[in-house]
């Protein structure tokens, strides 16, 4: 009976179709977010200096702040340059364009997160301690759950999509108002620090 089991089980992986709609895009939206943690960002969290506090603030925010806005700031333009597609440009292949945009763009945000995380660290100041960092995890939170659900939508049941792409469609806006606010309180925290 186990040989039968396992001749149909590989039969079936055989024949198994990968070209689900939408799984080239996650999959090339997650190896966007490997890649750019690997270019842009430290590929692995490296030892603290012994001590903490000022002495150290000189290797983090100073080094690190313009690859944590670049990220950031490159994934907020390509989120609402996909938001505008799906809203006032539906061509033939909107939804394609969409998705990309969305993709390339959340995997920005969660690079430009994973960066500004080792930026404080490296720093060495308290992580979670302001209105930015407080806003920017929930925001790369929303982000998250936002492409997750438009995800889904194609792949759910009739009656779940009335209340999955809806939800979609608010949490979308939410993140893209939620995102403008979290880069203003960035851009004072940043000119505080730094003193410009």
């Amino acid at each position: 009976m186990s040989a039968i089991y396992l001749k149909k089980l590989k039969q079936e992986i055989m024949t198994l179709d990968c070209h689900c709609p939408g799984s080239k895009w996650f999959f090339t939206g997650l190896l966007t977010t490997v890649v750019l943690a690997v270019l842009c960002g430290p590929a692995r969290a490296l030892a603290s200096p012994s001590g903490s506090g000022v002495g150290q603030f000189a290797q983090g925010v100073p080094v690190y702040w313009p690859y944590h806005v670049l990220l950031m700031s490159t994934g907020f333009v390509l989120l609402v340059a996909g938001f505008i597609i799906a809203r006032f440009h539906k061509t033939r292949n909107w939804y394609k364009t969409h998705a990309i945009l969305e993709g390339c763009g959340g995997a920005c945000i969660v690079a430009g997160v994973c960066v500004g995380i080792y930026m404080v660290a490296r720093s060495g100041l308290p992580h979670l301690q302001n209105t930015h960092e407080i806003l920017g995890v929930t925001t790369v939170l929303l982000v998250i759950t936002t492409i997750a659900l438009g995800y889904s939508i194609k792949r759910v049941i009739t009656a779940a999509k009335k209340i999955v792409r809806p939800g979609h469609r608010w949490l979308g806006r939410i993140v893209i108002v939620l995102m403008a606010i979290t880069i203003i309180f960035g851009i004072f925290m940043l000119s505080l620090i730094l003193g410009r």
